[in-house]
């Protein structure tokens, strides 16, 4: 198995809950598994730098999703779901993938 197959590995509730006391600046104790993220002080913006520090991890971290459970087990769960494999750098000589068309509604607005 090389380096590019392997999933990153699970991630715990205790280190969610790191995470989110890191940004929040409080003792990780202080945070439940299913205690409201939000209810503590967490805002839009600190997930989103939670969301961007998953995915640099090699994580589908969906803000969409976190937002709508916002509580660590919620999140490890989530987190766990979707996990990314990184893939091998394309063949030589393999074509790139044609740029996306316009969409359908893409036409001028009223």
């Amino acid at each position: 198995m090389n380096d590019w197959d392997r999933e990153p590995p699970a991630v715990t509730t205790d280190e969610v809950r790191g995470a989110v006391a890191a940004v929040l600046r409080v003792a990780p104790s202080l945070i439940g598994d299913d205690t409201n993220l939000v209810d503590l002080g967490l805002d839009s913006l600190r997930m989103m730098r939670l969301t961007g520090r998953w995915r640099r991890g090699g994580r589908k971290a969906d803000f969409h999703v976190l937002t709508a459970e916002p509580t660590v087990r919620a999140w490890a769960r989530h987190l766990n779901d979707q996990a990314v494999t990184t893939t091998a750098a394309p063949l030589p000589g393999s074509a790139p993938l044609p740029a996306p068309g316009p969409a359908e509604d893409d036409g001028p607005r009223p």
